[in-house]
């Protein structure tokens, strides 16, 4: 009977150790297989077994006592199945992509996590030690398999490489703290007016996720290509500038989005002017705007390349000026002059940084395709949203979302819930905000989250906070703000539940700021 018992708790272990290695290396995955990151997750989200671990030591403990090992190994057996089962029927917001580099690593992990499972044998308690173990085994098959994994990477990359060096077309890069996205999906539209135009699709923003999209749809028919760059340290966008080589750059903005890998704002503007940098030196065209200007090393390689420079601003000496912006009812109404010709669009797009953004637009095309300016009144107003980012999002007999899910920034926040409170008002409804915040502050994490709650609670009739323990300012600061009625949740969808009870006038409006990936949301309990 005990052979057997140990064999119903190895069974169900190893069923456990399956399980937990799916979650195990979903969080990896989001964490970029980046190992340092990804341990400090594991400290930071409680991704080691608790629940496992403390049923079989004190079920072994008391078998001391008990005298009757059938009984420790049955029970463990079945916490094991209970918790597993739990576990498995876990949501992630970002499931686990079976991309062929996860299927190398689980096809190492699982055969060494089961080899050490067999150490049951001889002493069960010993499972501890192999469910609290499961996260160093991946971080080393990871490193393991890193020599070979950078082979097959650097392949695909130069097989990218091939395709660009063969593109007769125009090349463009876009990077900026925040605005990329957006700015890149309204000049692919528009450059289609005029020919075939390739760009990555989503946040698409590295070497290996553009040499994927480029490996697998550039075509020769393509005539322009858009490439988002993104950063998280100085030289990010130096690299991604020699891989694309794009002829023209646009830079939106440089803000606070990423302080915490970056260290500070100069460090920001630096890592952002390498693409202005290559472009100087190598292309023909820098597309940005006058707040950019005010950067330091913008601002000298301005001085050093004028003629290369399109400057979007509101002031008269901006080659694309900003006449004026407001909300209305189908959009935001923006003006713009360019040389001798105003042009005033209607873009269906809410925040005001909209007007910068397609002021960033319309100097690329200037120079790109000039006669596209003209159809640009007629075409602008039907310019698809770019998803979750302030997207708006009507149902019939139920509450107008604005969905502004990805990428959020201090100053996209402030706008948001601004648009937030003016569409309410409009509709004679009630304005509810869901968020956990915004991230990468560094230093700032405190300060510009009470702002950020203070602002909330002012303006707001509801604000749901989700996973307060991460923005105890942003919860004071709501609550001192005295209008709003705050709410905490420990995840995103708890509040869509309780707005779905409680919220059910189709006058109101709901406003999801942010919705952190599964690595930044609450702490989980294995």
């Amino acid at each position: 009977m005990t052979l057997a018992a140990t064999f119903v708790f190895f069974a169900a272990l190893v069923f456990l150790l399956v399980v937990r290695t799916h979650t195990l290396l979903a969080y990896f995955q989001q964490e970029e297989y980046q190992s340092g990151r990804y341990l400090a997750t594991v400290a930071k989200m409680r991704l080691y077994d608790i629940i496992s671990s403390a049923a079989v030591a004190v079920l072994f403990f008391l078998n001391t006592w008990l005298d009757r090992p059938v009984v420790p190994l049955l029970v463990a057996a079945l916490v094991f199945v209970v918790v597993g089962w739990r576990e498995r029927r876990y949501k992630f917001k970002k499931p686990l992509v079976k991309t062929a580099r996860l299927k190398r690593l689980r096809a190492l992990v699982l055969p060494v996590l089961a080899a050490l499972a067999l150490a049951v044998w001889w002493w069960p308690p010993l499972a501890i030690v192999v469910l609290e173990i499961a996260p160093l085994v991946i971080v080393g098959v990871n490193a393991l398999l890193a020599p070979g994994q950078a082979r097959i990477n650097e392949g695909y990359v130069e097989e990218a490489r091939l395709k660009l060096a063969g593109f007769a077309g125009v090349k463009i890069g876009i990077t900026g703290s925040f605005g990329k996205t957006s700015v890149k999906h309204m000049l692919a539209q528009v450059l289609a007016l005029d020919g075939n135009v390739f760009y990555s699709r989503g946040s698409i923003n590295t070497v290996l996720g553009l040499t994927r999209h480029i490996r697998q749809r550039l075509q020769p028919a393509h005539q322009y290509l858009i490439a988002e760059m993104g950063a998280y340290q100085i030289g990010s966008i130096e690299r991604l500038a020699n891989f694309i080589r794009p002829e023209v750059g646009i830079i939106t903005a440089v803000g606070d989005a990423h302080l915490e890998r970056f260290g500070g704002i100069a460090q920001v503007a630096q890592g952002k002017s390498e693409l202005a940098k290559f472009v100087c030196e190598n292309g023909r065209l820098v597309v940005t705007t006058e707040d950019v200007l005010q950067h330091a090393p913008f601002h000298d390689l301005f001085t050093r390349y004028r003629q290369k420079f399109v400057v979007c601003g509101p002031s008269d000496n901006a080659d694309v000026q900003i006449l004026e912006s407001r909300l209305g009812k189908d959009g935001r109404s923006v003006n713009l002059r360019v040389g001798e010709r105003v042009l005033e669009l209607v873009v269906p797009l809410l925040g005001s940084y909209n007007a910068a953004n397609i002021a960033l637009v319309v100097g690329t095309v200037s120079r790109l395709a000039p006669d596209l300016l003209e159809a640009l009144p007629a075409f602008v107003p039907h310019l698809e949203q770019t998803q979750h980012r302030l997207e708006k999002k009507e149902k019939v007999s139920a509450p107008l979302l604005l969905d502004d899910a990805y990428n959020s920034n201090e100053v996209g926040f402030r706008e948001a819930v601004e648009v937030l409170k003016t569409l309410a008002d409009e509709r004679g409804g009630k304005s509810i905000l869901v968020t956990p915040g915004i991230v990468e502050l560094g230093d700032r994490h405190e300060a510009v989250h009470r702002g950020l709650g203070e602002l909330s609670g002012k303006l707001c009739d509801a604000v749901y906070v989700v996973n307060p323990q991460r923005i105890p300012s942003f919860l004071d600061g709501a609550r001192a703000g005295g209008k709003a009625m705050v709410t905490t949740v420990q995840r995103f969808s708890e509040a869509q539940k309780a707005i779905d009870r409680e919220f059910r006038d189709p006058r109101d409006v709901v406003l999801y700021e942010n919705d952190l990936p599964d690595v930044l949301e609450e702490a989980r309990l294995l």
